[in-house]
């Protein structure tokens, strides 16, 4: 056991006068005085503090930000803004020089199939697939040509009835007129139409600025203007686009039942 030192603590001139004492251990842990803490043992660590788990971001919205589609629909997929779904019927002539006139314009054309792969299915609902159209194709390109004959039922006609009505007249498919009808619903700012030929009345068109195409440099001119203003990144710089003779000999212009 290590010998007990007094230490007497006074005033600097007098030693002996009454001060404070401490007794110290000498060769040990463990000292006492007013002055002097007590050290018991080693110091508790504190108590580890759990990990916070990081902050919950919220998720975005469907259809918000930069890959949302128009309205705030389905992602957009890529390169939209150079892609026109184009609805026809069975003159192959029209739909083959439209084609070609949105690729002269750096435009990508896409058919029925395209949008039918796109939603992922086998067998899609048709209002599926016209409902991915606004995700895929920054515009809807509809060609109406005198591809079947109807008219009114005789049975049916009044006294007054206007030529078309009592008369064959050519009009275009019926499926080409229902899917014009819900691309009308998806997007129909961004809808053009183009009537080639003579046609019964559509009460789906009618009031809408429909284009009357006759295969004239102006046509020609209405189409990319309305495509430009359906916002799709056309390119008109060149002057390809603005050859008129692949729509000199339609024969949807003289086409007659």
């Amino acid at each position: 056991m290590s010998p007990i030192r007094r230490v007497h603590y006074g005033d600097d001139n007098n030693n002996s006068g009454s001060g404070n004492t401490m007794n110290t251990r000498t060769g040990g842990n463990r000292t006492s005085g007013a002055n002097s803490p007590i050290q018991l043992g080693p110091p508790v660590p504190a108590p580890p503090v759990p990990p916070q788990p990081a902050p919950v971001q919220p998720a975005p919205e469907a259809g918000s930000g930069a890959d949302a589609g128009p309205g705030g629909g389905r992602p957009s997929a890529p390169g939209r803004t150079r892609r026109v779904f184009v609805v026809y019927g069975r003159d192959e002539q029209v739909r083959r020089e439209m084609f070609e006139l949105l690729r002269r314009l750096d435009l990508r054309p896409l058919e029925w199939e395209d949008l039918v792969r796109a939603t992922g299915q086998a067998s899609p609902f048709l209002g599926d697939v016209v409902a991915h159209a606004p995700s895929q194709a920054q515009a809807a390109l509809v060609l109406l040509t005198p591809d079947d004959v109807a008219h009114l039922h005789p049975r049916l006609a009044g006294p007054n009835e206007p030529e078309y009505e009592r008369e064959p007249t050519g009009q275009p498919r019926q499926n080409v007129l229902i899917e014009l009808g819900m691309v009308l619903m998806a997007y129909p700012e961004r809808t053009l139409i183009v009537e080639v030929g003579a046609l019964r009345p559509a009460a789906d068109t009618a009031g809408r600025n429909v284009i009357r195409f006759d295969g004239s440099e102006a046509a020609l001119g209405k189409i990319v203007q309305r495509l430009k203003q359906a916002g799709c990144e056309v390119d008109d710089t060149g002057s390809d686009w603005r050859q008129t003779w692949p729509f000199r000999h339609l024969d949807a212009y003289d086409r007659t039942p």
